[in-house]
């Protein structure tokens, strides 16, 4: 085929090829300006566990939720909270309907079935007594006679958790396990140091209580993945190290716990 003198071919102008690159740098440079794909993992944690995690006024708060909310902004997530019972955060794990949980005591066994990001802190775990109470604690065989509460599912320290010998109470949350304690249903309970204590202020019973001096244990606290979602839980064990650091997860605890 040919092209008649009529209809001569003409090659793009100078111009026009300029005004082409222009605009194929234009629609690059909005292509890159676009906002990425917003990504949103869920996040597991039991309903009412303050000062570390809980609800206020609507939204998830607390020591652990602000760490967490804080590793994944930095890697670009948005957190969808999911209050639940302790049980359903472990469950919520082993049936990898939840991208991440918190927080966890570590244990071989917890190693083996997910990928656990930490620690990102540690805990004091205690007994506390009503303050009448002439009990005392220095071995564990010393608390044989008495009524031990404990929450369903939780695992305390190791030592504690395989103590059979001991009468454990099991309750369904650290509320109800204070309360027993008050009533007199049980002689002791076990748990976090500033979770005991934020019960008793919140109850106005702080008074009424008291911690004995010698801990239990000092329990590191971990975030958890189900073993499926290897990916993410490389990226949040990366945000981890790095905040870790830099010092912002020690600035979290800092602020929290000099209120």
């Amino acid at each position: 085929m040919t092209f008649s003198a009529a209809f001569p071919y003409r090659p793009a102008s100078r111009p026009a090829l300029h005004l082409l690159a222009s605009l194929l740098i234009l629609l690059a440079s909005l292509a890159a300006a676009l906002p990425a794909r917003a990504e949103y993992w869920t996040v597991a944690s039991e309903d009412h566990f303050p000062p570390y995690n809980y609800s206020f006024n609507g939204n998830r708060t607390g020591i652990d939720t602000e760490i967490v909310n804080a590793l994944l902004k930095e890697v670009n997530v948005t957190p969808v909270h999911r209050p639940l019972s302790w049980s359903e955060v472990v469950q919520s794990m082993d049936e990898n309907t939840a991208d991440i949980g918190f927080q966890f005591v570590a244990s071989p066994a917890r190693f083996a079935q997910y990928n656990m990001i930490g620690p990102f802190r540690t805990g004091t775990t205690v007994f506390m007594v009503r303050k009448d109470s002439t009990i005392t604690f220095d071995r564990l065989e010393d608390l044989t006679p008495y009524r031990i509460g404990v929450v369903d599912g939780f695992s305390y320290a190791a030592d504690f958790d395989a103590a059979t010998y001991l009468e454990k109470v099991a309750s369904s949350s650290n509320v109800v396990n204070f309360r027993r304690l008050i009533l007199g249903r049980v002689d002791v309970i076990v748990g976090d140091l500033h979770v005991l204590n934020y019960m008793a202020k919140q109850d106005g019973r702080l008074k009424d209580v008291r911690v004995l001096p010698k801990p239990v244990g000092l329990i590191p606290r971990y975030i958890a993945l189900p073993k499926a979602r290897k990916e993410k839980a490389e990226r949040l064990q990366a945000a981890f190290v790095k905040l870790r650091d830099n010092g912002t997860i020690a600035h979290i605890l800092d602020g929290w716990l000099a209120e």
